[in-house]
């Protein structure tokens, strides 16, 4: 039932609106959806609060006659994830079915989280969020986002996934391209460390040619030592710097929104 749920919003763009046992005809195996005529397109302005009643009473159908469903918030995720490919629906569902049956029965916490799911604004393109940025941050700093419900509906959550690999790729990427380290958003320490001793021979030529003034003006009154430890210093600057700087980088998905909101000012 909910992976037809799933086509008519993501194959047919519809959201049913009035969705329930009374509205499904089930004949030699399969399941019939009927009276869609009050059916809205996706961009209604209702339309997710429509599609949210439809889980409610699917939901209630199947637990009244003792089956172990999701909660609405995961089935409402299931059915608007844009980034689900066809052939993984059945293994979503079978991570999803394992997960039920870990749970157990369903929580008052877990009641509670739904009630407010229900009654909450979900902006359905990061161009109706007000502060995406901010939600950016959150999400990749680790923070809690369970009230972030619009993760799924725009592809946000898959998209800052895959931007942010695990710190095991990370090690792989710095071995096989140590030039490369500028553009990883990992601070795992030990690639860090690779990198930056990869570079070093790299460092001190641009040291020595960018503090050109001082080893001409003070050549003759600094010993060998002090030469050294002024370029170790330099150096141990100019990485925390590109430290830094890779901690705030801004993720692709912020980057390409803001690009579509000044295209957009500039044609006004």
């Amino acid at each position: 039932m909910i992976i037809a749920m799933r086509t008519l919003y993501q194959k047919c763009k519809l959201v049913h609106g009035d969705l329930s046992e009374y509205n499904i005809l089930y004949f030699e195996g399969h399941l019939y959806i009927i009276d869609v005529s009050q059916a809205v397109d996706p961009d209604h302005p209702h339309a997710l609060d429509f599609l949210r009643e439809d889980c409610i009473h699917i939901s209630d159908f199947f637990k009244k006659h003792g089956v172990a469903v999701m909660t609405i918030r995961e089935l409402f995720d299931f059915i608007v994830d844009p980034t689900i490919a066809d052939d993984a629906v059945d293994g979503y569902l079978e991570e999803m079915q394992q997960k039920i049956s870990a749970r157990g029965d369903v929580s008052v916490e877990d009641e509670i989280a739904d009630s407010v799911f229900m009654q909450t604004y979900i902006p359905k393109t990061l161009d109706d969020v007000k502060n995406a940025e901010e939600d950016v941050q959150r999400i990749t700093s680790g923070k809690d986002t369970g009230d972030l419900y619009y993760q799924t509906i725009t592809g946000l959550k898959h998209a800052l996934s895959i931007s942010q690999p695990s710190s095991q790729n990370d090690k792989q990427h710095v071995k096989s391209n140590p030039t490369e380290v500028s553009h990883i958003n990992s601070d795992d320490k030990s690639g860090l460390a690779k990198a930056d001793g990869d570079s070093e021979s790299d460092e001190d030529e641009n040291d020595e040619s960018g503090s050109g003034v001082d080893s001409s003006s003070e050549s003759d009154t600094q010993t060998p030592a002090d030469r050294k430890a002024a370029r170790k210093e330099n150096k141990k600057k100019v990485k925390e710097e590109k430290r830094e700087a890779r901690k705030n980088k801004i993720p692709k998905a912020v980057k390409k929104r803001k690009k579509k909101l000044a295209k957009a000012k500039k044609t006004r």
